[in-house]
């Protein structure tokens, strides 16, 4: 008897595979994955921001995520980034609510932190543009201040177009039987908020997303063990190495570098149960460039790169 399956065994396996993770109403899409300048940068005419202006295709949005309810027809919004929308309106094309004359939001947006490219699309709920009522923002108790305290945000929150909630870390809340959402602390430049972590279960997956980090050994967590309990990983890519940025010392801005997160989770990238993408990509990264070695070394050693319109089923 062969016990080994054949190649149009192997292939009918993968579709159901396929079929099955596609059937669950629950799925994160990718709204954006550049650093919070975007690509191009504003002021920037590096090599790849001038490409980006000349090609549509190279130029990315600043990071951000859709937490879909396909039944539903609603999402949990991940950031408010300055590119807040157009990825409004990717995540209401994907749910079909294109409505003449309706006024659409998120269910609810989720914060990591107080650095311009996470939280100042917030201004689009406000009285000038969507004038959204009471529209649920969650965020740490320090971020939850610097928005009440200052001014234009103040105005969002008395005019009680947004409605903040404290999330607590390490406390897995949810918005339905279907999904929950895990907040965690970081290390990050926190200078006026903290900086949040999230995992993102459905039913069948789970998805961890970090798309900032001072580094991986500053955490107070082993990224490798975190990494192994979840199905896919979305992680902070923002340089590939430190010659990027020119004339800035990075150490002071703080993120770990891609060739670092190469070498520490190698090992979980070898086993293959874990799909690992790095986001929040500065307008320098080598790595924007699918010819190039950088990519190249990424690919090859079993990791990713996200990109927008990406979709993950959980």
């Amino acid at each position: 008897m062969n016990l080994i399956p054949s190649a149009e065994k192997l292939i009918d396996l993968k579709k159901e595979a396929k079929k099955e993770t596609k059937e669950t109403d629950v799925l994160v899409k990718v709204l954006g994955t550049a650093q919070d300048g975007g690509l191009p940068q504003a002021g920037c005419y590096c090599k790849n921001c001038l490409r980006a202006r000349k090609e549509k295709g190279f130029s990315r949005l600043v990071s951000s995520l859709a937490v879909l309810e396909l039944r539903e027809k609603n999402f949990i919004l991940i950031d408010a980034t300055p590119n807040l929308p157009l990825q409004l309106d990717m995540a209401f094309e994907r749910l079909a609510l294109e409505k003449q004359g309706i006024k659409n939001s998120p269910q609810a947006v989720l914060l990591t932190h107080a650095h311009i490219g996470h939280y100042t699309g917030l201004i689009f709920f406000g009285y000038e543009v969507m004038s959204t009522s009471k529209l649920p923002v969650y965020c740490s108790s320090r971020m939850g201040q610097f928005l009440t305290k200052n001014g234009p945000w103040s105005q969002l929150v008395r005019l009680e177009n947004l409605s903040l909630h404290t999330l607590t870390p390490d406390e897995e809340f949810s918005f339905s039987p279907r999904i929950s959402f895990t907040p965690f602390l970081v290390p990050h430049r926190n200078e006026y908020s903290d900086t949040l972590g999230f995992i993102i279960a459905g039913d069948k997956k789970r998805l961890l997303y970090i798309p900032d980090i001072q580094s991986w050994d500053a955490w107070n967590r082993p990224i490798v063990e975190v990494a192994k309990k979840v199905n896919i990983a979305l992680l902070d890519g923002t340089f590939f190495r430190p010659e990027e940025l020119l004339g800035r010392d990075l150490s002071q801005i703080g993120h770990p570098l891609i060739q670092t997160s190469l070498k520490a989770l190698k090992g979980v990238a070898a086993e293959g149960k874990t799909e690992i993408y790095f986001t929040h990509l500065n307008h320098t990264n080598l790595a924007l460039d699918s010819e190039g070695e950088a990519r190249k070394e990424i690919e090859g050693q079993g990791f990713n790169l996200a990109s927008e319109g990406m979709e993950f089923y959980l």
